[in-house]
């Protein structure tokens, strides 16, 4: 009984880090395939936190950049980076990124021709491999425990 446990336990985690896979994916497809639209940034900036970092709670730098945007013929300002989270352990490497993004730069912007006030300026693949891999464990794992019970 307690390994049919195990096993229900270890298919809904191997399901749901699954389903968590495939909904980065998906977003990463929707972003990359939104208009383009040239861009100028507006202001820059650099905020710090605490956050859990790779098993320890570290101090992190988050560069913040505003840009704007003409989408539709109407002007948008926006502030995504990227559809993954940027952020640095050095405030050295977040001053740096910064430095490649100065007042008034020309950018490239992607924009959602849906609904064109949600826009990024940096469109890249998730990191699944952790994901895939976890659910792919969890799952032979409960196979493991229906098949030795």
């Amino acid at each position: 009984m307690v390994s049919w446990i195990g096993a229900i336990v270890l298919a809904v985690a191997g399901l749901a880090l699954g389903l968590v896979a495939m909904r980065d994916w998906l977003r990463y497809r929707a972003c990359a395939g939104w208009a383009r639209a040239e861009g100028k940034v507006a202001v820059t900036g650099l905020d710090s936190e605490w956050r859990w970092c790779r098993f320890a709670k570290r101090s992190v730098y988050l560069p913040t950049v505003a840009f704007r945007y003409q989408a539709g013929g109407e002007r948008h300002i926006g502030s995504r980076l990227s559809n993954r989270m940027v952020l640095f352990e050095s405030e050295i490497e977040a001053r740096a990124f910064l430095e490649g993004l100065p007042m008034g730069a020309s950018v490239e912007v992607r924009y959602n021709p849906a609904n064109p006030n949600e826009a990024v300026l940096n469109v890249s693949a998730p990191n699944l491999r952790p994901l895939v891999v976890s659910a792919l464990l969890c799952l032979a794992g409960a196979a493991l425990l229906v098949l030795c019970a």
